[in-house]
């Protein structure tokens, strides 16, 4: 492989990184919307103490008794979250391989 073809695959397999990265993202994305909008939306009818959030959607019900029913795990949220650094980590080597490839 020549320095320009090596530079092309790395470059192609970045890319398809940031492409997997943020189908993670779009589905765990809709994956709380659904929790929030379609399976949570009856909380609101018997909880007095409501949690809505817009980033991951997001809506809970914390009861006297300190339980929770609702929310989104730590384990959900690490990977929503996780996948949005790794969409920012690779677009970044990406941009700066790109640039690095023009001059």
């Amino acid at each position: 492989m020549t320095g320009t073809s090596a530079r092309d695959a790395q470059l192609n397999r970045l890319w398809a990184a940031v492409c997997a990265f943020a189908g993670i993202f779009l589905l765990v994305w809709a994956l709380s919307w659904v929790r929030a909008h379609v399976l949570n939306e009856d909380l609101q009818n018997h909880c007095g103490d409501l949690h809505t959030a817009s980033f991951p959607f997001e809506k809970s019900c914390t009861y006297e008794d300190g339980t929770v029913e609702g929310a989104n795990g730590l384990f959900l949220k690490g990977i929503f979250f996780g996948s949005t650094a790794a969409v920012a980590a690779c677009l970044a080597a990406a941009f700066t391989l790109e640039a690095g490839r023009r001059k």
